[in-house]
């Protein structure tokens, strides 16, 4: 039976060996260098909903069905928490923008306004525009929130978020129940090629010859690809988070509240627990270097910023803190599948990976088993960037 590796034990490499093994017709190991689902899965706040740009949209979509699926079936520990998202301006033009009075849509208007270049909203998902003073007359959700700043906004109620680990959990159960294989503490130190094509790659030390990599690696995609001659169009942004406890319970739950000048976002948790992240800057980060201590001036931001918009946070305390490492793609739409290396796939993505995970799953499974380049292709694949190539492989061929 012929062999696929996938590189990385998070909901990514889950997904793919879950999609990959289900068909029957290879064999999956997925090699994790510490534990599953510990890295960049567990430190995701694991935001759901159907925004972006129309590629991601279509895989979203792909995913909630599949996610539905394993609710229904599973008995193990799942959950997705309804917030709903607000997306606010705290300047004019931001607010013009997102209402679209400037002529302009979001992404276009990124430049000048401070809304982030990924904001593509597809706006066939319920979305409104909520004016100034108008937002405690039209969402009955934020009595904690401090809207006096804010200039305008998008709210989508259909947004919320799943418990990572679970749900990636439930991939690895399912994976595993179809024969795939997963390797705890098994670290890929080689990927070995020969005469232009994947040959196999070293795990602990030990080569191990195979058909196919997947390469699902995380914030390590960057140097894997990197060492087999491939100079992946990804960055990093560092993803820190707090987990705030207030000491008395919340009536309500506060909603997803991101403000598009700062790039920081409040999300409630549960009655007594709210999560403050940021976005930073794009860059290259190693993994190894990167501690779950947020520096001191980026804490600060973060906390200015929470209990600014939600004064009830000045008498919470942080329970928690930590970093993850996000991947960056410059136009927002993950990397899947097939690079110029034979055998050598790639699961690259631009944050939202909890989200993308199922459809790049079912993306690669074809690509690699059937040689079905799937209707995403032109908008997923390598190639669309300048100086790209892919070569189209599969097990059949």
């Amino acid at each position: 039976m012929p062999k696929i590796a996938i590189i990385g034990g998070g909901i990514a490499g889950a997904s793919i060996a879950y999609h990959l093994s289900k068909r029957g017709s290879c064999s999956v190991d997925v090699y994790e260098r510490g534990e599953l689902l510990s890295e960049t899965t567990s430190r995701s706040a694991a935001v759901f909903g159907h925004y972006g740009n129309a590629t991601e949209v279509k895989m979203k979509r792909y995913g909630a069905e599949l996610y539905n699926k394993f609710f229904l079936e599973s008995d193990r520990e799942l959950s997705f928490n309804l917030t709903g998202r607000l997306l606010c301006s705290t300047t004019k033009e931001g607010a013009d923008a997102l209402s679209g009075t400037d002529g302009v849509d979001v992404d276009e208007s990124s430049a000048g306004s401070g809304v982030p270049e990924k904001e593509r909203l597809i706006l066939d998902d319920p979305v409104t525009y909520i004016a100034r003073g108008e937002l405690k007359k039209r969402i009955a959700t934020v009595p904690y929130l401090d809207d006096s700043e804010i200039m305008g906004c998008l709210y989508q109620p259909n947004v919320g978020f799943l418990e990572p680990i679970g749900m990636g959990r439930e991939f690895v159960y399912r994976a595993k129940k179809h024969g795939a294989q997963f390797h705890e503490s098994s670290e890929v130190n080689e990927i070995v090629k020969k005469g232009g094509e994947i040959e196999g790659l070293t795990v602990n030390g030990d080569f191990k010859e195979v058909d196919g990599i997947v390469c699902a690696a995380g914030p390590w995609n960057i140097p894997m690809a990197r060492s087999i001659g491939i100079k992946l169009p990804a960055t990093h942004t560092l993803a820190p988070i707090l987990m705030m406890k207030v000491p008395n319970s919340m009536k309500v739950v506060p909603p997803l509240f991101q403000n598009i000048e700062s790039g920081v976002y409040v999300i409630g948790r549960d009655n007594k627990t709210v999560y403050v992240g940021s976005y930073g800057d794009r860059g290259e980060y190693d993994p190894r270097e990167i501690n779950d201590k947020i520096p001191v001036e980026l804490r600060e931001k973060m906390l200015k910023f929470a209990t600014k918009f939600f004064p009830i946070l000045k008498e919470a305390k942080v329970a928690k803190e930590w970093v993850g490492i996000r991947s960056g793609v410059s136009d927002g739409v993950p990397i899947v599948g097939w690079t110029e290396v034979k055998g050598f796939s790639i699961a690259a993505f631009d944050s939202s990976g909890i989200q993308l995970s199922p459809a790049v799953g079912n993306i690669i499974s074809k690509q690699i088993l059937d040689g079905d380049q799937t209707e995403l292709y032109e908008n997923v694949s390598i190639t669309r960037f300048e100086g790209h190539t892919d070569t189209k492989w599969s097990l059949n061929k």
